[in-house]
Formats: C-alpha cells, structure tokens, sequence
C-alpha cells in the first residue's frame, strides 16, 4: 500500500488539494476532497485504487 498526504486548503468557493510529488488538484466541497486526492493520485501514479491511502490534512 502507498500512502500519500494531501493537504486541502480553502480558496473561496472551492478547495485547492496539494499532494506533494504527485501534483494537485480542486475539489467543489469538503465533502469531494478525499475522493479528488485519491484520483488524482490514480491518475499520476497509475496505481491500483486498492493500493493507496490518502492521509488527508484540511487547514
């Protein structure tokens, strides 16, 4: 299993999620923004969505 950290920060009306190494992304609500680190990180790394836990930091 691979773990990430993505940090979620609050930009007006949507969340900028930064996961160092793998890059970032945005999510609409707080409600999206594990789901959006977790495709983000499948995306870039091309790893099973089984393989990786998000350790998500909202600030």
């Amino acid at each position: 299993m691979a773990d990430f950290t993505a940090t979620a920060i609050s930009e007006g009306d949507h969340w900028v999620i930064d996961v160092p190494g793998v890059g970032a992304t945005q999510a609409d609500s707080v409600e999206d923004i594990e789901e959006m680190a977790l495709e983000l990180v499948i995306a870039m790394t091309h790893a099973a969505r089984t393989d990786v836990h998000i350790d998500l930091r909202i600030v």
